[in-house]
């Protein structure tokens, strides 16, 4: 009986290890001390960025298998009001993250290539993706004192802006009265300027 009640307990131990080795997600939280200018260094994957009311970053991520999720590195660290976030995954691993901000935040991105989506952040944003779609949700347009986006090839779809280019080399740029700055820079791929509140409307 007490040999039976082991093999039980090993068993047991066994398929906890096996469920946990076959996740395929993570997740990492942490408080902030104050509204920070976010600096990230992305690689290949799939980002949405969102704004959140609570004053704290969560990030999670899912992959393909359990195997890639072994090889995911999430670094956040915040150090003098600026917080660093850095990714780093398998290639072919099929890694969405997701970012949880304060919703006023300053944001430098730099993504290797996937896609980007930025919403309900408020604040400075200089974002550069080489190949993908990036879609940022830019609040009001009246909020900005410049916005200039360019890409090599590709759509850029500016609607909260008015504005509409496509083909090879093509920018925009536009002025405004407001206080923050969008710098948006693509090399293969679409960019979308839009205003959810706008489009709920």
């Amino acid at each position: 009986m007490r040999g039976w009640l082991a093999a039980a307990a090993v068993a047991a131990i066994v398929a906890t290890v096996s469920a946990q080795e076959g996740l395929t997600s993570g997740s990492l939280e942490r408080p902030l001390s104050g509204n920070d200018r976010v600096t990230m260094d992305l690689v290949a994957g799939d980002y949405r960025i969102t704004g959140s009311p609570d004053n704290r970053v969560r990030i999670d991520w899912t992959v393909r298998d359990a195997e890639s999720l072994q090889k995911v590195r999430v670094f956040a660290e915040e150090r003098h009001n600026e917080l660093t976030i850095a990714t780093k995954v398998a290639s072919n691993s099929h890694a969405r993250f997701t970012i949880q901000l304060p919703k006023q935040s300053d944001l430098y991105v730099r993504l290797t290539a996937g896609n980007l989506y930025i919403e309900d952040i408020r604040g400075n944003k200089d974002i550069q993706v080489r190949a993908g779609d990036m879609r940022v949700d830019v609040g009001r347009a009246e909020d900005y004192a410049m916005v200039d986006a360019s890409l090599w090839a590709g759509d850029i779809h500016a609607s909260a802006f008015q504005t509409f280019k496509g083909g090879l080399f093509r920018s925009f740029e536009w002025n405004g009265a407001g206080r923050y700055r969008l710098r948006a820079r693509l090399m293969a791929g679409d960019i979308y300027l839009y205003s959810k509140a706008a489009e709920a409307r």
